[in-house]
């Protein structure tokens, strides 16, 4: 257990310095350092180290809201610290590689074993990000030639450590055929513009089940799960409890937390769109969604989204038809 914020750390010959105990966020394994593309866009991890998203552009209020809760549970906070609530490369790699010893699936074995894999090499580079983060504390505003040959020497551990990462993590590109991914590609492109709608809201099957007209507002995202890698990132949908369905190219990852999730094969499931004029919607829930204009069904997860746009939620279900084609 950590009971004090910091500990003093002897880093090389002569060099005492503090190293913070809270854990250090950064988006290390999910993107390059070089990557430009989404320059000025902030990753947001989600509770466990490779598993969050990338902050899109939004005029939601409620969505700044949301990224905003998540990043404010990134502030050192000593209560959380003590908790044990911060998050734990050791307490991850415990629970990954029990999971890992009890699955079956092969490709659900795989992912585990890239995820420990991963972990393994992240566990290191955070712990040298504290060290560089104390050794700037020490030096202050001082120039200190010293100290910055010590830095230099860490940052280039954490250089190497990259090219690491880049061998273990688990790549979508060398999961599927070449047309697959180029169909994959365009469906993530489709998403992107739905993601984008203002409003999207859920209503899941154990909704129905109880008779509840309930339709809470949800996000979609570009995110990342286990340090799955791939060039745009991974669709990603969210429901009511709390579930993350990942979009991969043949199959939907329907992840509970970041070792109990399911690979359901695209195949199987049926997935389509449809305007709400074409229905006549139920007062009350014209009452909480008046402004929807569409929905996407998926009945083998008892899952509908409404939004309130139609055409990028017709274009993005085309897509996903024409990948599961390639299949």
């Amino acid at each position: 257990m950590k009971l004090f914020p910091c500990k003093v750390v002897k880093v090389t010959e002569g060099l005492h310095v503090r190293v913070s105990n809270h854990f250090y966020y950064n988006d290390f394994g999910i993107r390059d350092s070089g990557e430009m593309r989404y320059s000025g866009r902030r990753y947001v991890m989600t509770g466990t180290p490779g598993t969050g998203f990338i902050e899109r552009e939004s005029e939601s209020h409620s969505y700044h809201q949301f990224v905003r809760r998540l990043l404010a549970l990134q502030k050192p906070n000593y209560w959380r610290m003590l908790l044990g609530k911060e998050p734990s490369f050791a307490r991850e790699l415990a629970l990954a590689n029990k999971a890992l010893m009890n699955a079956s699936d092969p490709r659900i074995r795989e992912m585990l074993e890239c995820y420990v894999n991963a972990l393994t090499i992240g566990r290191k580079q955070e712990y040298m990000e504290r060290v560089v983060r104390g050794i700037k504390d020490k030096m202050g505003h001082r120039s200190n030639k010293f100290m910055v040959s010590v830095m230099s020497h860490y940052k280039s551990k954490m250089h190497q450590l990259e090219h690491d990462m880049d061998a273990v993590v688990w790549k979508v590109k060398d999961h599927c055929s070449p047309e697959t991914y180029e169909a994959y590609l365009e469906v993530v492109k489709a998403f992107t513009r739905v993601a984008s709608c203002r409003r999207i809201w859920c209503r899941s099957g154990d909704e129905r089940a109880r008779g509840r007209h309930r339709y809470p507002q949800v996000y979609f995202d570009m995110g990342v799960f286990d340090y799955i890698r791939c060039e745009d990132y991974l669709p990603m949908m969210r429901d009511v409890n709390g579930t993350v369905y990942y979009i991969l190219p043949d199959v939907l990852v329907v992840a509970r937390g970041t070792v109990d999730f399911d690979l359901v094969p695209l195949k199987t499931l049926t997935v389509v769109s449809q305007e709400l004029s074409i229905e006549e919607p139920t007062e009350s829930m014209m009452n909480r969604i008046g402004d929807a204009a569409s929905m996407i069904k998926i009945p083998e997860l008892n899952l509908d989204y409404y939004f309130n746009h139609v055409h990028p939620v017709v274009d993005f279900v085309n897509a996903l038809d024409r990948m599961k084609e390639t299949l």
